[in-house]
Order: structure tokens, then sequence, then C-alpha cells
């Protein structure tokens, strides 16, 4: 059959334990893919478990004893597996959670399931899917796509400091390299991922495309008319320049390398503004205070919506990396980029790793992570660039991000990697 009668995959199953609607909290990125696949014509069903406290995406409904609840959002059909309730945190309450979907999704797949897929997308976390990923493939006789959006194990291994002899550590050791080498092709949010891929399972390094985590212009909320951060910055606005950061203040996090920089530039006509909450927060707060920094400021976290407002009053943001950690090397997609372009300001980035998106966008900067002088440093010099200079350098990055990185431009990608899967030999649905 020649590449004119091609006809596109149309049902797709996208499936990940830890996938959110908007129904139930903040979307995130797979419905958003889910979402641009169904306006683009094809059927999507996503797959997730009832999320409930397993994460910070929302609140999921109480559905009682069945095994699945079914919802419509947005185009997309949903289907919520049952699950327990899990508090936030890696434990092994969690770990057993991830078996109970991967059973919970086979006996939805086999037996409740009314339409086979053409396509059926594993996204980790948890890697275990893809296992149930190998298995729908050969049940349905579908292609298999392998989404890497952590690198497991990998990440518990260089980030949590996991023995490589751990019997867990390589029982998923063997299950990524089974999902590699039976995916049909392997997408990974981070740049980087090939080169993982080589070492893992050199002879599917090819396989292997980038999609990064993405933008959806639907989900723009005009900046708050009654605006509660601006009495206070329009008090420190005229005499210092204003480093911001948003996010959760824990130990990956490395904020405190933000209060390091604070440190050195205490004398300087800097002032940072902190905007989150964390396990860490009262900690620094403390230690703030102990060090006299008058001019770091604290907020209290709030909505996604309040975040653009708090953002728009930085001249400079700031997102600090733990340093020393390899895995980076792979690069990294952060949701954090996608808020700091939206709000067109420069972005200073302090990472050990693969350099991406705010290099090529042109609207910021990288430095060595853990080197708060070096950081100090470069805040200084954005301090001493002009207004006009730093405006031309945010509106950049948002100019990348309504380019390159929304959801609707990264779909046709997506889908067009899919779709090269059948058209060499050309599809028709049985």
């Amino acid at each position: 059959m020649n590449k004119s009668s091609f006809s596109k995959p149309h049902t797709i199953w996208y499936i990940s334990k830890y996938a959110n609607a908007p129904l139930f909290g903040a979307p995130t990125r797979q419905f958003f893919f889910a979402k641009y696949m169904a306006k683009k014509g094809r059927k999507v069903t996503l797959v997730s478990s009832r999320a409930a406290k397993s994460s910070n995406y929302g609140q999921s409904p109480d559905i009682g004893l069945k095994n699945q609840y079914y919802y419509k959002c947005e185009g997309v059909q949903g289907v919520m597996l049952n699950g327990a309730d899990i508090k936030y945190g890696f434990s092994i309450k969690r770990i057993l959670s991830w078996f109970i979907f991967e059973i919970r999704l086979l006996y939805w797949s086999f037996f409740k399931a009314k339409e086979k897929p053409d396509v059926v997308i594993v996204s980790s976390l948890s890697i275990l899917t893809f296992l149930s990923g190998i298995v729908l493939k050969r049940k349905f006789k579908c292609k298999l796509v392998v989404e890497v959006r952590d690198i497991w194990p990998l990440t518990i291994v260089e980030v949590k400091k996991w023995n490589r002899k751990n019997i867990f550590i390589q029982l998923l050791s063997y299950i990524e390299k089974k999902g590699y080498r039976n995916a049909n092709t392997i997408i990974g949010s981070m740049p980087n991922l090939k080169e993982h891929v080589k070492q893992i399972s050199p002879s599917d390094a090819d396989k292997v495309h980038c999609v990064p985590m993405g933008y959806d212009p639907d989900t723009d909320v005009a900046i708050n008319a009654k605006d509660p951060y601006e009495p206070f910055f329009s008090q420190i606005r005229n005499n210092n320049f204003i480093v911001g950061y948003a996010g959760t203040i824990g130990l990956v996090n490395c904020v405190d390398q933000i209060i390091d920089a604070a440190r050195i530039l205490k004398d300087k006509p800097i002032a940072f503004a902190i905007l989150g909450g964390g396990p860490l927060k009262e900690q620094l707060m403390a230690e703030a205070k102990e060090d006299n920094l008058n001019k770091v400021y604290f907020f209290d976290k709030t909505n996604k919506e309040m975040v653009g407002t708090f953002l728009k009053h930085a001249d400079l943001l700031v997102n600090p990396w733990l340093g020393g950690n390899s895995i980076y090397r792979y690069g990294v997609s952060p949701n954090k980029w996608i808020d700091y372009m939206q709000s067109s300001k420069p972005i200073l980035v302090a990472l050990d790793g693969y350099y991406s998106v705010i290099n090529e966008a042109g609207c910021g900067t990288f430095i060595q992570a853990d080197h708060p002088e070096l950081m100090a440093e470069e805040i200084l010099r954005f301090s001493k660039m002009n207004k006009t200079e730093l405006k031309q350098m945010g509106e950049k990055g948002k100019a990348y991000l309504l380019n390159n990185l929304t959801y609707d431009v990264l779909t046709k990608k997506y889908l067009n990697i899919i779709d090269d899967l059948y058209s060499s030999n050309g599809f028709t649905k049985e």
C-alpha cells in the first residue's frame, strides 16, 4: 500500500496514572495533548488514576467501589480508575498503588473498553505502565508509544542515592529497558533523552523524539484588576531591582541558593520576592531574618492565575537546580519555564546539565548550579542592564513560547511522529 492511501490512526489511548483534567484541579501535560489531539479529529481516551491526595493537582470524586469513573472534558473522554488516597511523597503505599493501577488498567482494557485502540501512549510515572503498554500492544495489535517525563529508576539512584543493586531498582531497570525495546517510538519531554536510551538499549536510540512541556493559550487569565501585590511592589520598585521566584520551597527546588545570593547582594539595590510554600519555607524565612536580609520578601502560595500576576512585578526571574546531579545532562523541561516565559520577563537558570529552551529563545542565561557567588554576579549584571534591553529579552521568551511551545504546535509534532509509524506501509482499521 503506498503512502497516498495512508489513513491516520484514529483511536488513541493516553495512559498515565497521574494525569489530571481541569474538572478535578490543575490539568496536566497529558490532558492538554489529549485535548488538542481530539481537536485534530482523533478519538482520545485519557486513562488515569483517582488522584485524591496522591498529587497536588486537585481533588478527585469519590467513586466508591467502582473500578472506573467516566467523564468528558473539552472533547476528551476520560476514564479515572479507582485508587487509594495517598499522601504526597514517596512511600511503600505509593509503590503499591502503582501495581493496583496496572491491575485496574488491564481489567478495564480487557473487559470494559468499548473500542480497541490504534495507538496506546503510556506516560511515566509509573514506569510499571510500560509493561501494561506491552500487553495492550500485543492484545490489540496496535502501536505503542512510550513517553518519558521522568527518567526512572535513574532519578532515585542519582537524586535519592538509592543503591543500583537494590532489588526494586533492578526491577525498574528491567521494566525500563523492556519498555524501550517494545515501543514503536519513544517520546521524551527532556531534549537529550536519546543519550540516555543509548546507554540502556542502544538499538532503540533512534526511536527517540523530544516533545517538551507546553503552553495552552486557553488557560490564559487576564491579570487581576485588583492586584494584591501592587501596593507592596509600588513601594520598593523605584529603588530596587526585583528578583522573583515562584514555586515550591523544598530541598530539590534550591531556594536556599537564592537566599545565599541575597546575602552577597545585601548592600545592593536589589530585592528578592519569593512566592510559594513548602517544607523549607519556615527555615529559610528564619535564616533571612537572622541574617537581617531585609530585602528578601516571602509571599504565601496562591493559585495559578495569581502566580502570573505576581511574576509581572519582577525584573528578573530565577530558577535554581540541585548542583552535581548528572541526571540533568539529559535536559529538563519544567512547567516553571512556561510560566516564566509567559510573563515576558528575562530568566536566570542555575543548572548543571543540558541547556535548552531559554538559550534557544534568547530570553535569559544559564549558570552553574550551587554557586551563590556566580548567581549574585549574574543578578548584578542583569540589574545594570537598561530597561529596554530587559524588556526585549523577556519579549523574546514570550514570542518563542507562542511560536514553538503551544500545545497546538506540539500536538502537531506528536501526531506526526505517531502517523509516521503507519505511513510507510499504510494504515487501515481492522
